[in-house]
């Protein structure tokens, strides 16, 4: 039988609070970390009640299930999971909290052996060692910050109760991260959900409801029934179509109206009830800026020229018009922050995690001149700064959200060659960027020039866990071991 244990003190939050984190729904999902997705495909019962959790994952290219069952809580204490069935022969995971004064000790033991005797458990031993480390490095400092940024979250309200929060768009890639950091952080979320996604009333879990919707004028009809009888603090609006693909007219139709359209529905079922949210978060991105060469983009900067034919003023004219949309909401009294959003670093989705695969393959270069401005932002600071955003009532209009340090072209290729340790000399050719992101996309974002500073969100004392570009992807591609 070999073991792992890792141990790391947190001080941002007592034993009983770190505890809590873990045991809330959304746990699992907010420390599955992104180079090395697990999925879960069957949960029943909870770590309280010796619940059974089944997992979806791969050995390499090897797809496996994995089946855990979950024992010994101890309230404040411990809990432990166990492999019912699995890649091991045998696996006991326990979770330890150990209070010292206002810190707590959080430790990680795992006990595991494989099939095969003693000369499989010690080939395997180091490699599995060492991905463990990798993983728990990741873990660990997710915890801490997560736990440092709910407690400046609850110093700002003044109040560390739950909020109720409902979201547009939640399956995607930012909504799908969105909703386990709230629900970690002991808020309620409520998932406005398309008619045919595939969500319903028997989804529901006392963190998480959802709700059925339409594209008519009566979308959120349900919605309004359902502020009737329960205070709904915050709305964050991230509907919208996927970017990713050919660009035809018909996609580009969809972009707009699942966007704009959209917007302006939900604003105007927001001002009509008689219970309105206090904040409205509603997305748009660097986009509005189009492409600006070496010039330094704040909130008060414009907007790209008119529409036209070029993709890039395309994107403008979506931004610009999905900001607009939100008006019917501010004339209501709703407080509404329109989030200008970057180019979001994660290894699980978007941009990076498309052309992750042509840099391991030794493919990775800059494109072009490689001197274009990239304005990026690690998916961990951009959730926290849209819970920032619901928190502080003075935050209101536009904010840019990116990391204060936009870099060029040149300067990402060579860090993301750098973490991945492979070469990025030659320049990318153009059929890989056509490949990884469609012909219009990669000319509207990496192949423009958008160099924006997040000058609001500095202002109001946002803290960022990455505000280096090297610091950001060793995290997401589990790069950091201490």
């Amino acid at each position: 039988m070999e073991g792992f244990v890792r141990s790391t003190l947190i001080t941002e939050a007592p034993s009983n609070e770190v505890f809590s984190w873990h045991t809330r729904e959304g746990a699992f999902e907010r420390l599955n970390p992104p180079w090395q997705r697990f999925m879960v495909i069957q949960r029943k019962g909870s770590i309280q009640t010796n619940g059974v959790v089944q997992i979806r994952t791969k050995i390499g290219p090897i797809p496996f299930k994995w089946v855990v069952k979950h024992s010994d809580y101890v309230d404040g204490k411990q809990f432990r999971d166990t492999q019912v069935s699995g890649a091991f022969s045998s696996w006991t995971h326990t979770h330890l909290f150990t209070s010292i004064g206002s810190f707590c000790i959080l430790e990680d033991r795992i006990e595991y052996s494989f099939h095969g005797g003693e000369i499989s458990n010690t080939i395997a031993r180091r490699v599995v060692n060492k991905r463990l480390n990798q993983m728990f490095a990741y873990r660990h400092h997710l915890t801490r910050e997560d736990l440092r940024t709910h407690a400046d979250v609850n110093k700002i309200r003044g109040s560390n109760g739950p909020l109720t929060i409902a979201i547009t768009g939640s399956s995607g890639f930012i909504g799908s991260s969105l909703i386990p950091f709230l629900t970690t952080g002991g808020h309620r979320v409520i998932r406005l959900v398309r008619k045919g996604e595939g969500a319903d009333s028997e989804s529901s879990t006392q963190s998480v409801k959802f709700i059925k919707w339409n594209s008519s004028a009566s979308a959120y009809a349900d919605l309004t029934s359902l502020s009737d009888n329960e205070n709904i603090h915050a709305v964050i609006n991230l509907a919208g179509e996927n970017i990713f693909g050919r660009w035809t007219k018909e996609k580009k139709k969809r972009i707009f109206d699942s966007r704009v359209n959209t917007t302006k529905s939900l604003c105007r079922t927001l001002s009509s009830l008689n219970n309105r949210p206090k904040v409205l978060v509603s997305a748009s991105a660097t986009g509005y800026y189009g492409d600006r060469g070496n010039e330094t983009l704040t909130e008060d900067s414009r907007a790209a020229g008119l529409s036209s034919s070029s993709s890039i003023n395309f994107l403008s004219d979506v931004c610009r018009n999905w900001e607009e949309s939100t008006q019917t909401a501010k004339e209501s009294g709703i407080r509404v922050v329109n989030i200008r959003i970057g180019t979001v670093l994660s290894a699980s989705g978007g941009v990076l995690a498309k052309i992750i695969p042509y840099f391991k393959m030794g493919f990775g270069g800059k494109i072009g001149s490689g001197n274009q401005y990239m304005s990026w932002i690690a998916i961990d600071d951009l959730l926290g700064i849209i819970l920032h955003s619901i928190a502080d009532e003075a935050v209101t209009g536009p904010i840019n959200a990116v990391s204060p340090n936009p870099v060029t072209n040149a300067y990402f290729t060579r860090m993301l060659g750098k973490v991945l340790s492979r070469p990025t000399i030659f320049s990318l050719p153009r059929f890989i960027i056509k490949a990884a992101l469609g012909d219009e996309l990669g000319n509207a974002s990496i192949l423009s020039s958008t160099r924006v500073v997040p000058t609001r969100v500095l202002k109001i004392g946002y803290q960022f866990r990455f505000p280096s570009l090297e610091l950001a992807l060793n995290h997401t591609l589990g790069k950091i071991h201490d």
